[in-house]
């Protein structure tokens, strides 16, 4: 059995572990992606999904930066100028792009579409490499790496391991 190697595992391409691998990628790291399933599809007749994010103009950049934004904006992303939070009575802090003279304080984005989004960028580099549809069955530690041994056989051998 081939074991492939790689600067950095990480488990979970979800929103973060796919920024993270991009972003590692883009700094010259060769990255394994470990993940059950990729997301789905976009469809943009389907009704939005109810898991969101509200993106900070500081996450904005960030997205900027590992190139996605635009594949997010080309799909659904809604500027809010406006949030509040509370609890309880007493704990109420409300955020407002005016009084800030900001356009906007960031966006609403459903979270499938900022997974999507970094999915494809993760897919056309070529530094990193996607093993769908496996899940982590076991790690070893030894002296100069950390081998993973994968739910469909295949095994991977990391210097680093995020999950």
């Amino acid at each position: 059995m081939t074991i492939h190697a790689t600067d950095v595992a990480i488990v979970g391409g979800g929103m973060v572990g796919g920024a993270l691998a991009l972003g590692l990628a883009q700094h010259g790291f060769t990255v394994t992606v470990i993940e059950t399933s990729a997301p789905p599809a976009f469809a943009p007749s389907a009704p939005p999904d109810v898991r969101i994010s509200a993106i900070s103009a500081a996450s904005v950049g960030l997205l900027k930066s590992l190139g996605v934004w635009d594949t997010v904006r080309g799909m659904r992303a809604h500027p809010y100028r406006r949030l509040e939070t509370w609890e309880w009575e007493d704990a109420h802090v409300t955020f407002d792009a005016a009084e800030l003279k900001l356009p906007e304080l960031g966006y609403m984005v459903e979270n499938n579409v900022l997974q999507l989004a970094l999915w494809q960028a993760l897919m056309a580099h070529e530094r990193i490499t996607l093993e769908v549809g496996a899940s982590l069955q076991e790690m070893q530690r030894e002296e100069t790496c950390t081998t993973l041994r994968l739910s469909d056989g295949g095994e991977c051998a990391a210097s680093l391991v995020i999950g």
